[in-house]
């Protein structure tokens, strides 16, 4: 199994919660490790991990979860398919190292990773607190869901002006998780590019903040 390694923040005493950062194509845990640091300020009981990617990115710097080589549905899905596997060998690592739950651990994906967030948190055995799923997609398979286990809050955030994964994503993510009797929450930030801003922070944090029980 491969491996992930990345980034960590924990600013001492014992942690309650922990949330895993997901980063999008071509950056790095390194990279996205900055949005833990601010979130932390607000979620001072959480441990914080960004890892990264496992492949190198094909063109360019930076790490990727899967190769957009291929931008048919098929192979989207099959790629994320993959990934999950890498990534819930990670979480299940973590949890047991810092003897957590699923009911502890949150995910939180910009872009490729909250693709890949969704999609981990859906067919993982144990339902997670919450995902939060910045400027993302809900992949699946052409004509049918994948295969369901868990139905944790979902969170999705996504600039209305977004010019690399459509805005309309929003909408399509939000009713397809309805149907699938996931509990969600759409919201649109106007203006906004393919970027995390102050007001998708909030939004994460207190959703992040009301899904942890402890």
């Amino acid at each position: 199994m491969i491996e992930l390694k990345g980034q960590e923040i924990c600013a001492g005493g014992n942690k309650k919660n922990l949330i895993i950062f997901l980063h999008g194509w071509g950056s790095s845990g390194d990279n996205f490790i900055h949005l833990a640091k601010v979130m932390s300020k607000f979620l001072p009981e959480s441990y914080f991990v960004a890892p990264n990617a496992p492949f190198e990115r094909e063109i360019g710097d930076g790490y990727q979860w899967f190769s957009l080589e291929d931008r048919s549905e098929e192979a989207l899905y099959n790629g994320v398919k993959n990934a999950t596997s890498i990534v819930n060998h990670f979480i299940d690592t973590k949890l047991k190292e810092l003897n957590l739950k699923d009911a502890q651990l949150s995910l939180v994906g910009f872009s490729q990773g909250a693709m890949l967030a969704i999609h981990t948190a859906l067919t993982r055995s144990q339902s997670c607190a919450s995902v939060v799923a910045y400027s993302g997609r809900f992949l699946s398979p052409s004509k049918t869901a994948p295969e369901i286990k868990s139905k944790p809050n979902i969170c999705v955030i996504h600039g209305d002006a977004d010019d690399v994964v459509p805005f309309s994503s929003l909408d399509l993510a939000v009713k397809a998780l309805k149907e699938n009797g996931v509990n969600v929450e759409g919201h649109p930030i106007h203006a906004l590019g393919h970027i995390i801003n102050e007001e998708g922070i909030k939004l994460g944090v207190e959703f992040i903040k009301k899904n942890f029980k402890n």
